[in-house]
């Protein structure tokens, strides 16, 4: 499961730096930046949707930082 996430995530900052390389090419004149940062809130948005599900499911669970735990 972490690295299912892992490897989206990495999917999502690579979509994020081609956004970035069709800006500068393009002038911001390119449709693929645009393209590619759609691509990146969607997937950033099902990636946050799987994990609340995950953790509804029991697939992962969330920790308590030491500092938050109680007394």
């Amino acid at each position: 499961m972490k690295y299912f996430i892992i490897v989206i995530f990495l999917f999502i900052v690579f979509s994020l730096g081609s956004a970035m390389f069709y800006l500068v090419k393009g002038k911001g004149q390119s449709q693929n930046t645009v393209r590619f940062l759609t691509v990146r809130v969607a997937i950033s948005v099902l990636l946050f949707l799987f994990i609340i599900f995950a953790a509804y499911m029991g697939w992962i669970e969330p920790k308590q930082p030491p500092f938050l735990a109680p007394n």
